[in-house]
């Protein structure tokens, strides 16, 4: 069931990001209605549209991040450019932009610019360290995130090196603050008329993560590394064991019932009162706990222990992900008819309300689809869009 009417209708976007954490979070609000115009160079556009696999030229990634937005090409470099960037952003309600720190304050579209023609909008900047501290001009990616903010050291086994981890940590947890800052400063519009701006820092998004490690660090004064927290490694309960087929089991009887259940199914009803037993006792119950997992396959302890209230899991591919029984049944996976790429698979929003699931209004965008568009409802005629194309300064290209 799709919603009737989009809970963020009427909200207007423009969508300076590029790559992973920017168009991650606009993609979250596009899907819920917002208008969202993703605003690129007239030259090569956001880096991912590059990006293989392909599909019918298309890249997969910005199939997946960019839906339900509107594309505008424009040289922000020319008066032009930045003429119409302005009166966009006049009509707007959020200024969202993804540059090093610096760059929006030279090329004449920063905060304090933007405010002067609409004095109530929400401008969000995203940046790898802040607009201020010591790094602040500094490069980096996620590891390096990651690295800095000590999540990277929890990660791995214990007593051995910290490893790369899969998802893009640090990126999409900062794409979630950028979202929920977004929403945050739209309340306070609606309430008090008054707009604000929002400094987020894939940093500071990375150093927000590790909950439990800096907790457990302002406690004791003792800062946790690899495998030294109940839930990662510290204890047997609470890890990972390869089965008899070479596939994985993933262990987290935290809870003292799930593990005295555990401990049953296994068949070692004498470990139900040794769940904090000294180190040595512990090395000796993960020893056997090896042993045991080392006897089915990996879907044989799954079937075995699901629906025993003992916290097991395989640990599955993307592709067996995909293709669970859970996702089909949750509906994770939308179809969707794109006008160039054809038939694709897309991720449903994770956010599901009562009032129905957000619809894929409208495909990504090729660079500058809208153009003519969007430029047409600030008032410019045919010929002076034309013109401006011919000059380079818009991208007008013809509807797929």
């Amino acid at each position: 069931m799709n919603m009737k009417r989009l809970p963020l209708e009427g909200i207007r976007i423009l969508d300076l990001s590029r790559q992973l954490p920017g168009p991650l979070a606009t993609r979250l609000l596009a899907d819920f209605g917002a208008d969202v115009i993703k605003i690129e160079d007239t030259r090569n556009g956001d880096d991912f549209r590059s990006t293989t696999p392909k599909i019918n030229g298309i890249s997969a990634r910005h199939l997946e991040l960019n839906r339900n937005k509107r594309g505008l090409a424009i040289d922000l470099k020319s008066a032009e450019g930045k003429e119409i960037f302005l009166k966009l952003a006049a009509e707007s309600d959020v200024v969202f932009e993804q540059f090093r720190p610096g760059v929006v304050k030279r090329l004449g579209i920063d905060y304090e610019s933007v405010k002067q023609v609409n004095p109530k909008v929400i401008y969000c900047s995203l940046s790898g360290f802040g607009q201020d501290g010591p790094y602040r001009d500094l490069v980096a990616h996620d590891p390096n995130y990651l690295s800095l903010s000590g999540v990277l050291s929890l990660i791995g086994a214990k007593g051995g090196a910290p490893v790369m981890t899969g998802p893009q940590l640090a990126d999409i947890t900062a794409a979630n603050m950028v979202t929920i800052g977004i929403l945050l400063a739209l309340r306070k519009l609606e309430t008090t008329g008054v707009g604000e701006y929002l400094d987020i820092s894939l940093f500071d998004s990375a150093f927000s993560l590790p909950v439990t490690a800096l907790a457990n660090y302002f406690g004791s004064g003792q800062a946790p590394s690899r495998g030294e927290e109940r839930h990662n490694g510290k204890y047997p309960w609470g890890d990972i064991y390869r089965a008899k087929d070479g596939g994985y089991i993933s262990v987290t009887a935290v809870e003292s019932h799930f593990y005295k259940n555990l401990c049953h199914e296994l068949g070692r009803d004498d470990w139900a009162d040794l769940q904090y037993a000294d180190d040595a006792k512990q090395e000796e119950i993960r020893a056997a706990m090896k042993e045991i997992f080392a006897r089915h396959t990996r879907d044989e302890w799954f079937e075995k222990l699901k629906g025993k209230d003992v916290c097991v899991s395989p640990v599955l591919s993307i592709e067996e992900a995909v293709n669970s029984e859970q996702v089909r049944a949750r509906g994770n996976i939308i179809e969707h008819n794109h006008p160039v790429a054809g038939p694709t698979r897309l991720l449903a929003s994770p956010i599901r309300m009562q009032s129905g699931v957000p619809p894929i209004r409208m495909g990504a965008p090729l660079q500058g689809e809208h153009g003519a568009e969007i430029l047409s409802g600030l008032g410019y005629s045919e010929g002076e869009i034309k013109q401006l194309s011919s000059k380079g300064v818009v991208l007008t290209p013809p509807a797929p």
